[in-house]
């Protein structure tokens, strides 16, 4: 099949994805049916969606080799995880007809899903970066892990640190789920980092998904502490979930044959993207931190460490990215390039060589 053919093939697939879940959260929002049919739709369609996710990264184990099959096993197992838990969270809710305790059983297997994401993401091809850009994505992902860790610490975490039980099993549980986020978004970056454009587009569609996953478990665990969740009706919060297992199992759909790592002599020197990129995570922190103090709220010693922090990262990350811009090519690089254009030249000239034969008249 073609790579225009795919390409068609994966935005139908994303287009039905995004119609799926406008669609989804429409039926919430407006409890279409009434609120018990609206929880039946709910809490059916997030678990096939789960289950989507997971045959699609059992499928695309399929159709790699190597250490990205074993990074989409490791995801497919992730995202089984998650459909258990699903299901298990239906059972509470529409065959007991009960609230979901926290913690509950559902609770294991949605935190047993984290360090199988981990774990898939540490067996990434691109993990096995040189050293140099290795140094540089790990300050990227420190970058990006910090930053929304200060807004969500900021916004949600941090509240309920100061208001929650920490001696219960319950409190520890509901502080896991933005923690464990913000530990796979930092793994992921680095895995986006280390591979070429061509090939970034799967991890991509898996950074906006679990970005999205992330937002909706911060807000789940707010709203469970100031109990306004319940999972006897639909909020429009599991909407954000049915979207995130969407996305995972869009990045499945689109991964495509197997996966080359980056070249050292391209992966040497940082783009202007990858310069920019981290940042907009760190504007979005210091405006929140701006608006809150603009506001007279009081930001706690574990919001200006984060902050202080943060800045330092940023520092450290421009200066390690100015020093390579400025390096020399090294002479292994420049041997490589030399013999790169030495045979890009030989084989202009056997082709001019070719022509003039072919054009040269018979006798």
């Amino acid at each position: 099949m073609s790579h225009a053919t795919d390409g068609r093939r994966v935005l139908l697939f994303a287009t039905v994805a995004m119609l799926a879940t406008g669609f989804l959260a429409t039926w919430i929002g407006l409890q279409i049916g009434g609120a018990e049919t609206a929880l039946w739709v709910d809490d059916v369609a997030t678990p096939l969606a789960a289950l989507t996710a997971c045959v699609l990264c059992f499928r695309a184990s399929a159709r790699q080799t190597g250490r990205m099959r074993a990074f989409w096993i490791l995801f497919g197992c992730a995202t089984a995880c998650w459909t258990l838990a699903e299901l298990v969270w239906g059972v509470y809710a529409l065959i007991l007809s009960e609230e979901v305790p926290v913690p509950s059983w559902a609770d294991l297997g949605y935190l047993s899903a984290i360090p199988l994401a981990v774990a898939a993401l540490v067996v990434h091809p691109a993990m096995t970066d040189n050293r140099t850009h290795r140094a540089r994505s790990v300050l990227d992902g420190m970058v990006i892990a910090t930053a929304l860790l200060f807004v969500s610490w900021t916004l949600v975490l941090g509240p309920l640190w100061r208001s929650t039980d920490l001696t219960t099993l319950g409190g520890l549980v509901t502080l896991a789920y933005p923690f464990g986020d913000v530990v796979i978004v930092f793994f992921i970056v680095l895995a986006i980092r280390g591979m070429t454009g061509e090939n970034r587009s799967a991890l991509w569609c898996l950074l906006a998904a679990l970005l999205v996953m992330a937002l909706s478990d911060s807000t789940y665990t707010y709203l469970t502490e100031v109990a306004n969740y319940t999972s006897s009706s639909a909020n429009l919060v599991d909407a954000g979930w049915f979207a995130a297992y969407l996305g995972i199992a869009i990045a499945a759909f689109s991964s495509g044959g197997k996966v080359a790592e980056m070249p050292k002599v391209e992966a040497s020197r940082p783009s202007l993207v990858s310069l920019v990129s981290p940042l907009l995570t760190v504007i979005l922190a210091l405006t929140l931190a701006a608006v809150e103090i603009r506001l007279g709220h009081h930001l706690d010693r574990a919001a200006w460490l984060m902050a202080f922090g943060l800045i330092a990262l940023v520092l450290t990350r421009q200066g390690l990215a100015v020093v390579e811009l400025l390096k020399p090519v090294s002479g292994t690089q420049a041997g490589l390039m030399a013999r790169l254009a030495d045979s890009a030249q030989r084989g202009t000239l056997a082709a001019d060589a070719l022509d003039s034969d072919f054009r040269a008249p018979q006798r």
